[in-house]
């Protein structure tokens, strides 16, 4: 399996990040990586995430999505023994106004085994980035 995980610490509550995390209208005002996040958010349902360094729609699974906790999709390429990515939120109260907010992506399959380390670490870093311009925007 191959993954990434990044973690920032924004100085609001939970309940206000999650707020700006659900905000998904405005995710193409400042997110690098979703730029759009569409569908009803029930648990199983399918939803559709276009991703904005692959130019491209996918329509994953929402896994769970539990208010203020965490928010967790997977999608594939083909079938799920090939290749399937989980991505996810997850928030931790640190205090009554710090959130710790845990941002990454597991990759399973077949087709995983060929991801180099420099595309994950690609990756990490536009994660890195989404998290600092959340904060940024959560912050101001």
């Amino acid at each position: 399996m191959k993954q990434y995980h990044t973690a920032i610490t924004i100085n609001a509550s939970v309940s206000k990040v999650w707020q700006e995390l659900i905000n998904f209208n405005a995710y193409s005002s400042w997110n690098p990586i979703v730029g759009k996040l569409e569908g009803e958010m029930i648990e199983g349902n399918k939803i559709s995430t276009f991703i904005v360094p692959l130019n491209k729609t996918y329509f994953p699974t929402l896994l769970s999505f539990k208010k203020n906790q965490e928010i967790i999709w997977q999608g594939t390429q083909g079938a799920k023994f090939l290749m399937a990515g989980k991505h996810y939120y997850r928030l931790n109260e640190i205090s009554a106004n710090k959130t710790e907010l845990l941002h990454g992506e597991y990759f399973t399959g077949l087709f995983s085994f060929f991801i180099s380390a420099s595309l994950l670490q690609k990756m990490k870093t536009a994660f890195e980035q989404h998290n600092y311009l959340l904060k940024q925007r959560i912050e101001k």
